[in-house]
């Protein structure tokens, strides 16, 4: 079990950066002016970043319950994968949805949801 909760830690903080990436591919992919699109190639990290900060981290002030954490996780990741895939990256938005549903299954599975 404890091998269990260290691999779905390692897989919960490398899908958290994986995130983070898609949200910047999201919007270089934009079919919009570069301006634009580096704007929400920097903007939408950046929102992801203070939901997680404000709501989702160990040490935030307003920490979500287990439930609130999970149906935030579940919402952002899923943006993620939607928004890959209408833009074209439907292999990346596979991938990260897989993953996403293995890290899940994982959470249920030790407990931890």
């Amino acid at each position: 079990m404890r091998s269990l909760l260290g691999l779905n830690a390692t897989l919960a903080f490398l899908l958290e950066l994986a995130l983070l990436a898609a949200a910047v591919a999201i919007g270089l992919l934009l079919p919009a002016p570069l301006p634009v699109r580096i704007a929400v190639a920097v903007l939408l990290p950046a929102a992801v970043v203070a939901v997680w900060s404000v709501w989702m981290a160990p040490r935030a002030g307003r920490r979500l319950p287990a439930r609130g954490r999970l149906l935030v996780q579940v919402v952002l990741f899923a943006l993620a994968v939607l928004g890959l895939a209408a833009l074209g990256q439907v292999l990346w938005a596979l991938v990260l949805a897989v993953l996403v549903a293995a890290r899940l299954g994982l959470a249920v599975r030790t407990g931890q949801v």
